[in-house]
């Protein structure tokens, strides 16, 4: 799932900076129609998966020896992004309006915040300060996507693509960690 979110992460940024949206008319250039179909449906793949991946979490409950509390923390912002993502997706794939997504990802964004608390404040996992870190990284640009879709200000729309990346990069990171110490043989 990390590295679905990392790649998320890219498609936003690459998507931001490749796709000239403007947001007096609410549209893309339409020039970029063949590489907007192409963001959609990378995008809906990533939102696909991570919905799917958080739902299942959500629904079966792993994590039971917690008590439950990683199945609310990985399952529940696993779930919202990927329907984040899927509602970014669609508004590409139908050529709509940005906006609206861009206050779903806000909502998205201040939960996110409030798992990073959680996560600091309750101790959780084995690095609490790296994982909150992960989760604010995503907040950022979840708020920056509001200026950035109501705004022809570039200055929005740059800040975005930095913390989107930064937020890939923060992903990238804790993938390849997550990965490494899953593959370690007993």
């Amino acid at each position: 799932m990390a590295w679905d979110v990392a790649v998320s992460g890219v498609l936003l940024a690459v998507g931001a900076i490749k796709l000239y949206y403007h947001s007096s008319t609410a549209s893309i250039d339409e020039k970029d129609s063949k590489l907007q179909m192409g963001f959609a449906a990378a995008i809906g793949a990533c939102g696909f998966y991570l919905f799917i991946a958080g739902a299942d979490i959500s629904f079966t409950w792993p994590f039971t020896l917690s008590g439950g509390v990683y199945n609310v923390l990985f399952g529940g912002i696993a779930t919202l992004g990927g329907l984040l993502l899927l509602a970014v997706s669609l508004a590409l794939f139908l050529k709509a309006d940005l906006r609206p997504a861009s206050y779903f990802a806000a909502v998205v964004g201040l939960y996110s915040v409030i798992d990073a608390y959680a996560i600091i404040h309750y101790g959780l996992t084995n690095a609490p300060l790296l994982a909150a870190l992960g989760y604010l990284s995503f907040a950022a640009p979840a708020f920056l996507s509001v200026p950035a879709t109501h705004s022809e200000n570039k200055l929005w729309r740059w800040l975005f693509v930095l913390f989107a990346i930064l937020f890939a990069a923060a992903w990238m990171y804790q993938a390849a960690n997550f990965t490494l110490d899953h593959l370690v043989p007993s």
